[in-house]
């Protein structure tokens, strides 16, 4: 599984970029998407075979060292380099602050607080800006500034959904895969509703946690097909051809034909049931773990790589996807080796005791 995080990690990059060799990959909402996919069947994994019953804390605990760290020391160069930036005359989000100001004092509360605990940036896409103070709006797209333009890695808004799933995650995932299947189709329920009310587009299709849960969900169904197929002891080769397939559908995709509805629950169906054998195939790969282990500090990084290869003098190797895309790569090893890694053993340590 962690070549296929990787991947989409990759991809995410590409569509905040630029694509390379003119390959077009998986559309980057997709791509969160399929992450969210994934931290469904990774989280109905830990928490059955993990984490002892009761031991809701613990998880939280080892949920922040695993995310917050990191976050916090990018978001830290982020803000340095803004006011760098904006020392030097060009556009930030400083810019967007003097622009609205002032701001009141419930605005600043706001920007401040989810941009340090990450839960609530997806509430920026519900939000307008008027005279300083927020409001609640069907379109954020109508507001100038944007609100999610104040914020200084705009893609983390993704983790504050994942963090939503977190919360709850320990009271779902145990469950019965009755009420796992009855908040999932809730969820797509919603969906539906919303989008034949004039609500189709985004943030409702993409940034409303009640929407996305369905995601969450059906890697929490997945986990359960995991547990048929180990009882089943399928070939390796059988396996593998899982693996090939899952990965030539997030190749491919964009290629197979319009990005429809129905394409998309195919692709939502495709890794329900390709994720077990994936995860199978590759759980003993060292390589696959350590590309996997890379997906984060890639995904939480990519904003400051991409703040400085925008500037023009910053030489740029073929394009500038393909250069932002390496200056992340190489970044994301040394915050794995240098930050991640570390504190990996320190989220580790209370599983020696079990």
């Amino acid at each position: 599984m962690g070549f296929i995080r990787f991947l989409l990690a990759c991809i995410v990059v590409l569509w905040h970029t630029s694509m390379i060799f003119g390959y077009k990959p998986l559309p980057s909402d997709l791509a969160v998407q399929c992450f969210y996919v994934i931290s469904g069947f990774y989280m109905s994994l830990v928490l059955n075979e993990k984490y002892p019953k009761g031991s809701h804390q613990l998880f939280y605990k080892n949920r922040f060292l695993k995310i917050y760290p990191l976050y916090w020391l990018v978001l830290v160069l982020l803000v340095l380099w803004a006011i760098l930036v904006n020392y030097w005359g060009y556009l930030s989000q400083i810019w967007f602050y003097k622009q609205a100001s002032p701001l009141s004092i419930g605005t600043w509360s706001y920007l401040i607080i989810s941009g340090l605990v990450i839960i609530g940036l997806d509430v920026s896409f519900l939000l307008g800006i008027k005279d300083g103070r927020l409001f609640f709006t069907e379109h954020y797209g109508l507001s100038k500034p944007k609100v999610y333009q104040f914020s200084f890695n705009a893609v983390a808004w993704t983790i504050g959904v994942e963090l939503l799933f977190y919360l709850i995650a320990p009271f779902i995932v145990r469950k019965r895969l009755f009420l796992i299947l009855l908040i999932l189709l809730a969820s797509l329920a919603l969906r539906v509703v919303l989008a034949n009310n004039g609500l189709s587009g985004q943030p409702w299709n993409y940034r409303f946690f009640p929407n996305q849960i369905m995601y969450f969900m059906g890697g929490c169904v997945s986990y359960r097909i995991y547990l048929l197929m180990k009882a089943w002891r399928f070939s390796a080769n059988w396996l593998k051809i899982q693996f090939i397939a899952l990965l030539s559908i997030i190749l491919i995709y964009a290629y197979i034909s319009d990005n429809s509805y129905y394409l998309q629950a195919f692709l939502f169906i495709s890794l329900i049931l390709l994720i077990p054998a994936t995860f199978m195939v590759s759980k003993n790969n060292k390589l696959d773990r350590y590309l996997g282990n890379l997906s984060y500090p890639i995904y939480i990084s990519q904003m400051l790589v991409i703040n400085i290869t925008t500037a023009r003098a910053f030489p740029k190797l073929y394009n500038f996807g393909f250069t932002s895309l390496l200056a992340t790569i190489a970044l994301s090893m040394a915050l794995y080796h240098f930050v991640t890694k570390p504190i990996e053993r320190i989220r580790q340590s209370p599983f020696k005791r079990f």
